[in-house]
């Protein structure tokens, strides 16, 4: 499954682009997730337009991406939108609010809006996968409007951890990524990067069938994975079994890692890293930004992206300040380049994920390096967290020689 999520990824964000950002209260207002409600209110009768696919608004869609919808929202696929804005016509001087799942496609759909005429047009940053990340208990106004046809429950990783942190005895932590991910000996870097909680049951979602009866059936059932995919599976399989308290961690330990850990309390006791290197997250690099001096930002892609030139438009996202680029490949020749950093904070960045920021984490704490980290997400997260999370937007600074198209 994690081919399938990886190429599912990818064909999203070759879809959506990423020019977007400069557009936001231009062309369109944007609304953060925590003013929502706020804006609603201000806003009766305001006009909710999800264009996610079909699939993903009835809960029909790729596993993962059956994540509810806004009650009473309209649905138009992105690439829909031009042929059939006719509907929606009697809302031109109306508040609409788009969204989709990440907040990418919708950005595309709030211009269209736009440059057709629609006069209050309002982004919800980040998405259904934003509100589901919230914590349920102190953001009820948000999750009263908001629906799903699924049967178990879909835990953000706050939620899960605030669980954790109260050693509560009523949850069963299953984790049903395969053998060799959970073990951190898969042939690929980057699935041995993501750790797992204390106490967790180790289950592997093709194993899971025929090792049912080692599931408990009177506890909370909270099935992990890395990105989600397997977790969604296995919830299903656990329903159509009777089991009647099933939640699934949103996104996987992947989307953990993307949270700021000022929101995890569990982490420092409860989550197990093997890793020889750290992970810091667009969040926690703000952070560490404003009290640290002297750092290495050494950019892993080839140089093709590196320098713009990558034959996916979509990819060239220039690079952050001051960065060295060193192409995963060619590491092991280019030390000379990068030796006074030895002691000092380094910190590898991709395009998004990919194992290869992993192999150089591994190569320079090979070669000695003492304070190495992988930036989650990569520079496209940079630029994603800057427009998207709440008091972030300095993040959008970092990069450089951005190509006008992106």
């Amino acid at each position: 499954m994690k081919k399938l999520y990886i190429l599912f990824c990818t064909a999203w964000l070759s879809l959506t682009g990423f020019a977007q950002y400069k557009y936001d209260n231009v062309l369109f207002k944007t609304v953060f997730l925590q003013d929502l409600c706020n804006e609603l209110n201000s806003h009766p009768g305001a006009f909710l337009l999800d264009v996610r696919s079909p699939g993903e608004y009835a809960d029909t869609s790729f596993m993962a991406m059956n994540l509810g919808r806004f009650k009473n929202a309209y649905n138009i696929e992105a690439r829909e939108l031009g042929k059939r804005i006719g509907e929606i016509s009697n809302y031109k001087d109306k508040p609409v609010f788009v969204y989709c799942s990440h907040s990418q496609r919708s950005r595309r759909a709030s211009k269209m809006l736009a440059d057709s005429g629609f006069t209050q047009v309002f982004n919800i940053n980040g998405g259904i996968t934003g509100l589901r990340q919230l914590p349920a208990a102190s953001n009820t106004c948000l999750y009263n409007k908001f629906e799903t046809k699924k049967t178990y429950n879909i835990i953000s990783a706050t939620d899960l951890c605030n669980k954790i942190s109260k050693a509560r005895n009523d949850i069963f932590l299953l984790d049903v990524r395969d053998d060799s991910a959970f073990n951190h000996i898969s042939p690929d870097a980057r699935m041995n990067a993501y750790g797992y909680f204390k106490n967790t049951v180790h289950i592997p979602l093709a194993d899971l069938e025929k090792q049912i009866s080692n599931v408990p059936t009177g506890k909370e059932i909270i099935i992990t994975d890395i990105f989600g995919d397997d977790a969604t599976q296995a919830a299903e399989l656990l329903k159509t079994k009777n089991y009647q308290n099933v939640s699934v961690l949103l996104e996987g330990y992947d989307r953990l890692l993307y949270t700021d850990p000022a929101q995890l309390p569990c982490m420092a006791s409860a989550y197990v890293s093997k890793l020889p290197y750290k992970m810091i997250n667009a969040q926690q690099l703000q952070g560490f930004l404003a009290t640290t001096k002297e750092y290495l930002f050494l950019d892993a892609r080839t140089t093709e992206e590196f320098t713009n030139k990558h034959k996916n438009y979509w990819q060239n996202l220039g690079h952050l300040q001051n960065a060295i680029n060193i192409p995963a490949a060619d590491i092991s020749n280019q030390w000379a380049k990068i030796e006074n950093y030895k002691t000092k904070p380094v910190i590898v960045y991709v395009f998004t994920g990919g194992a290869a920021a992993h192999e150089t984490a591994d190569a320079l704490v090979k070669r000695g390096f003492t304070n190495v980290m992988v930036l989650q997400g990569g520079i496209f997260n940079i630029g994603w967290t800057a427009a998207n999370i709440k008091g972030f937007v300095s993040l959008a600074g970092l990069r450089a020689d951005i190509p006008a198209e992106n």
